[in-house]
């Protein structure tokens, strides 16, 4: 078996203007919009978009009323807003084998 992950699969941000977001990666990166729900996770009002940012890369990105987190600007180096990420198993075998482990 090769290597257990070949990259990031996806990153996920939180944004209190979705629309601003979705226009800087798309002017900035070339960036295109797969998925937009408006309602995530039955959730009213809470927005979750994915961006593709490459070949296999995406940023999946969430707008949830109320929330505040994505308004706290954090020194570089210090607790950031990244919530999660993915990593991308190189092959079907070796996502189980990973999920085996953890």
């Amino acid at each position: 078996m090769g290597a257990l992950v070949d990259g990031v699969n996806h990153i996920a941000v939180l944004t209190t203007d979705m629309e601003r977001f979705i226009r800087f990666y798309q002017e900035a990166f070339d960036a295109t919009v797969e998925h937009d729900d408006r309602n995530h996770a039955g959730h009213t009002g809470e927005r979750m978009v994915i961006m593709s940012i490459g070949e296999r890369s995406e940023l999946n990105v969430f707008e949830v009323p109320g929330n505040t987190q994505a308004r706290i600007q954090t020194p570089m180096f210090g607790r950031g807003r990244i919530d999660h990420f993915g990593l991308n198993a190189s092959s079907r075998e070796t996502f189980e084998h990973i999920r085996v482990r953890l």
